[in-house]
This record gives structure tokens, C-alpha cells and sequence, in this order.
């Protein structure tokens, strides 16, 4: 039983890491990992070709780690680069058939995970659940902005690391 003294921001953790263990258990029940899913999705979303730097940045990672991702997705023909025409120093990237069809395949399963996770919420529960971690999301962005008081903490430099050894 949770204990009721114990501060939200401790609930909110250890969950995220119960849901983070599930989505990367059903990810490698898969053959994927993190990375494969989150270049596969950006690709997906993107209208046209997007580059590598265009990538990194909407990632939020370094081009190296990147760049590792994207070798290791093209070896396994998930992927293509092309050289881009208006910048041939810059690679433009695409998803090839079978990259698309995994994507559907981890989106399929990423739905699936979803539904268990919401099973037994109401739909208003659901809505007020994602209006409160969006509000929570935005408080801690104006908190850490420029020029504002923001609480201390240690940079996050243990997203991009986790990104680089899952992937």
C-alpha cells in the first residue's frame, strides 16, 4: 500500500521506470530497442526526408549517437540515406519498406502496451491523468528556464547515455 506522505514526484518515478522496464521488454519481445523505436517514429512522422541533423536534434541527442543508431538501422535495411541535392555535405534519411512495416509492427505493440497500462481508467481519468502530467511537464519547463529560480539538480546526461547502450 503506497504510503500517502510519500511526495507524487517519488510516485511518478518509480512508475515511469515500471512503464520504461515494460516498453523496452516489449521493444526486445520485438527485436527492437529504444533507439530503433524513436528514429522509426520520427521517420514515420516526417512528411519528406529529413536529415541526420534535422534527426539528431529533433531527438534531442548528439549526432554520434545518431549517427549509431542510423548505421546499425541501415545494415539491417531499415533505413536509407541519400545524398541531399541541395547540400551534398548533408544525408537526407527515409524509411525503407521494411522499416515502415516494423514501425507498424512496434506501433501495434507500443497500442497494446497502452491499453494495459490505462485498463480500468475511465476516460475522464485518462484525460485528467494527461492534463496533470502535461501541467507537471510545463511547470518544470518554466522552472528550469532562463533567468528563473529552478530547483537543483544534476544535468541530464542519463537519457542520452541510456539512448546510446539500448540502442
Amino acid at each position: 500500500m503506497e504510503n500517502a506522505q510519500q511526495p507524487l514526484g517519488r510516485t511518478i518515478v518509480f512508475t515511469a521506470k515500471s512503464i520504461r522496464e515494460a516498453f523496452e521488454s516489449m521493444l526486445a519481445a520485438e527485436g527492437a530497442s529504444i533507439g530503433t523505436w524513436v528514429v522509426l517514429s520520427a521517420l514515420n512522422d516526417e512528411v519528406e526526408f529529413v536529415s541526420q541533423a534535422a534527426l539528431a536534434s529533433h531527438l534531442h541527442l548528439e549526432g554520434a549517437t545518431v549517427t549509431h543508431h542510423l548505421d546499425r538501422l541501415e545494415a539491417a535495411g531499415l533505413v536509407r540515406r541519400h545524398i541531399d541535392p541541395d547540400d551534398r555535405r548533408a544525408r537526407r534519411l527515409e524509411l525503407t519498406p521494411a522499416g515502415l512495416e516494423l514501425h507498424q509492427r512496434l506501433l501495434a505493440a507500443v497500442t497494446e502496451l497502452d491499453a494495459q497500462m490505462m485498463r480500468g481508467l475511465s476516460a475522464a481519468e485518462r484525460s485528467a491523468l494527461k492534463s496533470g502530467l502535461a501541467r507537471i511537464q510545463a511547470n518544470l519547463a518554466a522552472a528550469a528556464a532562463p533567468g528563473e529560480a529552478s530547483p537543483r539538480r544534476a544535468p541530464d546526461h542519463g537519457a542520452r547515455r541510456e539512448a546510446r547502450r539500448v540502442g
